[in-house]
């Protein structure tokens, strides 16, 4: 694998990539995107069929963050026609992604109307996700949009040659799925918890979109003392 491109999921970062992937094309050439398979399968030559896939299997939210790629890879058929993309994720993935996403916001809604939730339902979630490794040819370039992946490719490979298009900070939800795969010690589970309502209910909820939600989280004193304890605050990774 070649260097790694990491992009946090929020609208100002994929912009960001938009606006890089030209160049990396042209030092490159081939760029693996964190995408369903199906998904660029169907893209240049149905655009509309593309967008609505990941409408209907995913949601909204990832139509808002990468319904530019179709027109995108129209365009780079023109100006680069030797370059290739690889798409490394199966829909399945990606759908279980998002099934846990709203479990966690079924637990924190549980939570602020008073109800009492178990620890371990929320490590719970992660069962069938800790496992994953994405699987990139070496001569591709890896666009992640994922701070988990990241750890497990940097666990594995020692080191990484990485470019963040966005601060490389994992949200509380991040946390959770490392204390669920054992990185991180289960004794932070309840504080990490806590951290998880307040970005989910006052964060996510209160935002107008992904990018002013990570914006505030990553402008939290006490989420930052927290990550810092962790020794995952991006200084502490060099």
């Amino acid at each position: 694998m070649g260097p790694v491109i990491f992009t946090p999921r929020t609208e100002a970062s994929l912009a960001l990539l938009r606006n890089a992937l030209p160049m990396l094309i042209r030092r490159l050439g081939n760029v693996a995107l964190p995408l369903p398979r199906e998904f660029c399968n169907v893209a240049v030559a149905n655009p509309g069929a593309a967008l609505e896939l990941l409408r209907r299997e995913l949601g909204e939210a990832f139509v808002r963050l990468w319904g530019w790629l179709p027109e995108f890879f129209r365009e780079v058929m023109v100006d680069y026609p030797h370059a290739k993309f690889y798409c490394y994720y199966g829909i399945e993935e990606l759908r279980r992604s998002v099934d846990t996403a709203v479990d966690i916001a079924r637990l924190v809604l549980r939570l602020r109307l008073g109800a009492k939730v178990d620890l371990n339902d929320w490590l719970r979630l992660f069962n069938q996700a800790s496992a994953r490794v994405i699987d990139v040819p070496r001569d591709y370039v890896a666009v992640i949009d994922d701070y988990v992946t990241l750890q497990i490719l940097r666990r594995r490979r020692g080191s990484l040659d990485i470019v963040a298009l966005g601060p490389p900070i994992p949200t509380p939800i991040d946390l959770l799925e490392l204390i669920a795969m054992g990185v991180l010690d289960r004794e932070r589970l309840a504080e990490v918890v806590q951290f998880v309502v307040k970005y989910v209910g006052d964060y996510v909820v209160l935002s107008r979109d992904l990018t002013e939600a990570f914006s505030r989280l990553v402008n939290d004193k006490d989420y930052l003392s927290l990550i810092r304890s962790l020794g995952l605050y991006p200084h502490q990774l060099v």
